[in-house]
């Protein structure tokens, strides 16, 4: 057994000790104690000892497009939020576009960081066509996750779902143990409703039009604004952050969230967080062994 904070730190130093390192280490760690494996160590498949330093943002724009191409994704997604907390306070309000991202796990992780740092955060990933739109029969965008988050301690709140009702990842699961799909989540080749997970060619965009358009809405973001829609080279994601603290004493957005989680939860809504763990929580055996593995994968004569 081993537990988050010895996990994160070892993979942290294997990524290079930087800040920017402990977080996408922990968000990968995160993962797997939810249960999400394939959003987490897995994607150390895709490092190698040749991956490019992430490209460094102009610090004078509040605006800036990446090209992650050349990079392992988990560190230059990170290391753009933590270059975008800098550039919220200078201005603000910053954005940054990627795109050539690969496998980078989840948005949550990344949003709540810029959360805990005193920002509003919003961010959304394109990927391949695997969606149709509502009405429709064939595969136009992808899963499309979009993620929010604001406040601090008790108060924050993090959102991250999937715009389809289902991700490729519940996909292959279903295919590798033959288990049948739920009614209304996807479509075969032919543009028919199926639940053979073999037969998915489309996914269903979740809660019909509304999940719809939020799906274009990431693309339009994420694939059109920021250059990731058709590119061979990895997906594009998008990463907002504003400084409400700009307001000053003109909107107390401390006590107004506060306010609204308190009549959140007594109407008897979930007050989501994102997926965030205790410290103290323990991994198994099993992660133990596939992190000691990857570990000296990258550690070893020919990952230094």
């Amino acid at each position: 057994m081993i537990t988050i904070p010895d996990a994160t730190g070892r993979l942290s130093a294997a990524l290079g000790g930087t800040p920017a390192a402990r977080l996408a280490a922990s968000a990968l760690v995160e993962a797997d104690a939810l249960g999400l494996p394939r959003f987490g160590i897995a994607m150390l498949d895709e490092w190698t000892p040749d991956v490019a330093p992430v490209t460094a943002r102009d610090g004078a724009q509040a605006i800036n497009w990446i090209d992650c191409s050349s990079c392992f994704a988990p560190l230059a997604v990170a290391d753009a939020v933590l270059d975008l907390a800098g550039a919220a306070r200078q201005f603000g309000i910053a954005a940054v576009f990627l795109r050539g991202v690969r496998g980078f796990g989840r948005l949550a992780p990344f949003v709540r960081h810029l959360a805990d740092a005193g920002l509003l955060a919003i961010a959304g990933a394109e990927g391949p066509p695997f969606v149709a739109p509502h009405g429709g029969k064939h595969p136009v965008i992808g899963t499309n996750p979009l993620a929010l988050a604001i406040g601090q301690g008790s108060n924050r709140v993090v959102i991250d779902v999937a715009t389809s009702t289902a991700t490729m990842a519940d996909i292959r699961n279903a295919r590798a143990s033959g288990a049948p799909l739920a009614d209304g989540i996807a479509l075969d080749g032919e543009g028919r409703p199926t639940s053979i997970a073999a037969e998915v060619a489309a996914l269903l965009p979740r809660g019909g039009q509304i999940g719809s358009l939020l799906g274009l809405v990431v693309e339009l973001m994420a694939g059109v604004a920021g250059g990731g829609r058709g590119d061979p080279k990895g997906r594009g994601v998008f990463i907002l952050a504003v400084d409400p603290a700009r307001a000053g004493n003109d909107i107390d957005w401390q006590t107004r969230l506060a306010g609204l989680q308190r009549d959140w939860t007594t109407g008897g809504g979930h007050w989501p967080r994102g997926g965030s763990l205790s410290l103290e929580t323990e991994l198994d055996a099993d992660f133990a062994q596939r992190l000691d593995a990857h570990l000296a994968r990258m550690t070893g004569p020919s990952g230094r």
